[in-house]
Parts: C-alpha cells; sequence; structure tokens
C-alpha cells in the first residue's frame, strides 16, 4: 500500500510529472465539448462578448437555483461588484432575469430566463453527468481531496502574477 504524504509534505517530481500534463489535458476535453453550448445561448454568447466566467454564473444558477447577488458572490468565490457586472451583462443579453426579493425589497434575485432554462439545465445536467460518473468510484474523502487540491491550484496560479 503506497504510503500517505503528511499535510505539508513536500511534492515529488514524480507526482509532479503525473498530475501536471492531467491540469491541459482537463482543459483541452472541456474546450472539446464546448460544441455542446445550446446554439441560441452560443449565438448571444459571441454576440456579446461573454466569457467563461458568465457561464460559471449560469451552470450555478442551472444547479442551485434562483439566489441573490450576495449569494451568487460567495458560492462564485468572486467580489460582489463582479458578480453584480456579471449579471448585469447577462441580463443585457437576456439569458439571466433579475427579480425583486418579495420578502426584502433591497434583495435582487437572479435566475436563469424562463426562455432559456431548459436549454441551459440540459446543457448543465449533461455536464454534470460526466463529473458525476467520472467521479463515483473515488471515496467521499478522495473527492474531498480532489476539490481541495483543484482550489488550491486555482489560488496559487491566481495569487502568482504572470510572468513574461
Amino acid at each position: 500500500m503506497a504510503r500517505r504524504a503528511a499535510v505539508g509534505e513536500t511534492i515529488t517530481q514524480a507526482e509532479l510529472a503525473e498530475l501536471l500534463p492531467l491540469l491541459p489535458a482537463l482543459t483541452k476535453a472541456m474546450t472539446r465539448r464546448s460544441h455542446e453550448v445550446p446554439a441560441p445561448i452560443k449565438a448571444d454568447w459571441h454576440r456579446a462578448g461573454l466569457a467563461p466566467r458568465h457561464m460559471n454564473l449560469l451552470i450555478t444558477l442551472a444547479l442551485a437555483g434562483p439566489m441573490s447577488v450576495s449569494d451568487l458572490s460567495a458560492r462564485l468565490d468572486v467580489g460582489l461588484a463582479t458578480t453584480s457586472l456579471v449579471v448585469g451583462e447577462l441580463g443585457r443579453v437576456g439569458i439571466v432575469v433579475r427579480t425583486e426579493d418579495p420578502n426584502d425589497r433591497r434583495r435582487t434575485i437572479v435566475d436563469l430566463n424562463p426562455a432559456h432554462r431548459q436549454a441551459i439545465s440540459a446543457f448543465v445536467g449533461r455536464r454534470a453527468g460526466i463529473v458525476k460518473r467520472a467521479l463515483e468510484p473515488l471515496t467521499p474523502q478522495e473527492r474531498t481531496g480532489l476539490v481541495k487540491g483543484l482550489r488550491a491550484i486555482v489560488a496559487a496560479l491566481d495569487m502568482e502574477p504572470p510572468q513574461n
């Protein structure tokens, strides 16, 4: 049985050699499937110059349902101003709708536009199904470790300034 690394233990060259090629392979595999984005959404996407950060918001709404801008900000781990900007851009294109929270008029609730909900939810459902099937053989602890590792990689890449 392989020995488990202790928290904070140095990563070996062999581990890096195994992991590093997987990151671009994951990106390539996800990009290869971009043709699955529903045609009406893709047309809006290109016309409005939308970016991956917009898709993250749509995925969140498709999986979690309507929520406030503050809740979206927390789930996406981005600032409130950025979330408001992304919601506004998607709203102008007509992909999301904003409504006043009936229980608190100061809050805005964001949801998928009903005209796009089925297409977006089907697309996200297919993507989620692929990921779910891939992760089901892992134990809950392994899945937790994977998420923790991916978050650590993203955080490190975000913190490290690009070099020329």
